[in-house]
């Protein structure tokens, strides 16, 4: 009997999970397991403050560039030289904040920083660095705004302005670097929300775009369809 290799889904997309795997969810993404018979492994969550208040000032991206939305890596093979060492840290921090004794956010905390040294190792050791995307200071600043404040953010005018910089030079910008313009990213990040929003929220097509700063529901249904391929209550019935 054939088996399934072992699946994870984000965003509505499914990723193949290999044996030794570090798999990187974004923050606000929806995310659960697919197929993970004969599985193992460890769930590690954390906000940035918890380094902060435990004495790191750190730059999280720089200390973890897979976890930078400007470079969003999300599946990374862990090769053999650091499988032990990966699994050690992780079984280490889960003792330590099972049993909570003296100093063990410390210890955390601390665990975490070697954790991302690793995860470092293991990108600079990939065969094809080519996969892994270098942006500039500019469009990485951009995407990473997009990233969190997708509601705010809805124009391409008010991107630059945000910035600092003018609308031409920063559409021109991304486009060289991403392939796609700023007016691109806008739409396919709202209607990424909004397809959280359909199919884990309560909010009926209308709330939906009202909450997402469009002020025709018809104009966001009219989007949705020719971006998603098919209507918002399609979605919402496939998903839910």
């Amino acid at each position: 009997m054939r088996h399934e290799a072992p699946s994870f889904n984000i965003d509505f997309y499914r990723f193949q999970i290999q044996r030794h795997a570090l798999v990187f969810v974004p923050p606000g993404a929806v995310h659960n397991f697919g197929q993970m018979k004969a599985a193992g492994g460890f769930i590690l969550s954390f906000q940035e403050d918890f380094l902060e208040t435990e004495g790191h000032s750190v730059d999280l991206f720089a200390e973890c560039p897979a976890l930078d939305p400007a470079q969003m890596r999300t599946v990374l093979a862990v090769p053999e030289s650091s499988v032990e060492i990966v699994d050690g840290y992780c079984t280490r921090m889960f003792e330590e904040l099972s049993k909570k004794r003296e100093g063990y956010r410390t210890v955390a905390a601390a665990l975490l920083r070697l954790l991302f040294v690793e995860i470092r190792r293991c990108l600079s050791d990939q065969s094809a660095p080519s996969s892994f995307h270098k942006y500039s200071p500019m469009t990485a600043r951009f995407l990473r705004k997009l990233n969190v404040r997708p509601y705010q953010l809805t124009t391409a005018s008010e991107v630059a302005r945000f910035l600092g910089v003018s609308r031409s030079w920063l559409n021109q910008t991304v486009r060289q670097e991403t392939g796609k313009n700023l007016t691109d990213h806008l739409r396919s990040r709202l209607i990424l929300e909004s397809k959280r929003l359909l199919a884990h929220s309560d909010l009926n097509v209308s709330e939906i775009a009202y909450q997402l700063g469009f002020e025709d529901p018809s104009y966001f249904t009219r989007l949705f369809r020719q971006l998603a391929a098919r209507s918002p209550r399609e979605f919402r019935d496939e998903y839910r």
